[in-house]
């Protein structure tokens, strides 16, 4: 009896070409869906000034001129409400313990509030300091993000008569309380 080869040695290797509508389809759908969520990540980006790094020489940063005068505002948030300080004033009350602008009736940080005060600090300020634009708003660490956004939002404009006016629109953060 003879021996007689295999079929399958003999047969020879086909070349198949890859079927690529799946993935074509898949780039169809996640293109657009890309696309679409770089928009919402640009709208919700707040800018802020934060303070320059600390690594560099002490002789290549700039020192303050002695004769220029600086509003040095300052916000400070904490449970009790807003505490406000610059050089022109430190806003307080008459009883010297409360914040400058205490908590709402309803218990809720009074943001109209401030945002007036800041209004008038703005026009007093006006024509005197170079960073009349310019303020600080420091928290308290165990207050919420949203409430930071809220004041930083409250100075930055204030709406009086159905017209926009801008109040400080450069935001710097700084961490802890000094009032």
């Amino acid at each position: 009896m003879a021996f007689k080869p295999s079929e399958r040695s003999s047969r020879t290797a086909e070349d198949v070409e890859l079927n690529m509508t799946p993935v074509m389809n898949l780039m169809v759908v996640l293109i657009p869906l890309l696309l679409s969520s770089a928009v919402f990540v640009k709208i919700g980006v707040i800018d802020l000034n934060l303070p320059p790094a600390v690594g560099a020489n002490v002789s290549q940063l700039e020192a303050p001129k002695e004769s220029e005068k600086k509003l040095d505002l300052a916000v400070s948030i904490t449970d009790n409400g807003f505490y406000i300080s610059s050089s022109i004033e430190i806003v307080r009350t008459a009883d010297r313990s409360t914040p400058s602008i205490p908590l709402a009736n309803d218990g809720s940080l009074n943001y109209s509030a401030l945002s007036e005060k800041l209004y008038e600090i703005k026009q007093k300020a006006l024509d005197q300091f170079p960073d009349v634009d310019r303020i600080v708003i420091q928290a308290e660490p165990d207050i919420h993000y949203q409430v930071l956004v809220n004041t930083m939002d409250a100075a930055r404009e204030i709406t009086i008569d159905s017209q926009k006016f801008v109040l400080f629109p450069e935001v710097s953060l700084a961490a802890g309380v000094i009032f």
